[in-house]
């Protein structure tokens, strides 16, 4: 499936950046920027970052079950995805990205 048009990126690319980015000593977060970074693109109209962000989370999931990627990494890295997520959600709606897909408040987020 198609994640971003403008510069052709496809879920499996988005999973085998996650992949590299994930068994990375010192893994960085992986947001839409740092996933575009890997594969070498950049991201034009930003369209695509709930996508990429959804996906994101989707498959942080998958490739644990799947025993890809380090377990200890992916939970360190769900960690900080939930952090962001509650500090963005603490700020007012409209000071929050364009592309902030979360859940609608933080009693959603902690439920999950």
């Amino acid at each position: 499936m198609i994640i971003c048009s403008c510069t052709v990126i496809t879920d499996a690319h988005v999973e085998t950046a996650l992949i590299e980015i994930l068994n990375q000593p010192n893994a960085p977060l992986p947001t839409p920027g740092v996933v575009f970074r890997h594969l070498s693109k950049k991201m034009n109209c930003c369209g695509c970052a709930p996508l990429v962000v959804t996906k994101i989370y989707e498959l942080v999931d998958k490739l644990e079950r799947e025993g890809r990627v380090c377990p200890y990494a992916s939970a360190n890295t769900k960690i900080r995805l939930e952090k962001l997520n509650v500090a963005l959600l603490r700020k007012p709606a409209a000071a929050r990205p364009a592309h902030f897909c979360g859940p609608a408040s933080v009693s959603e987020l902690t439920s999950v």
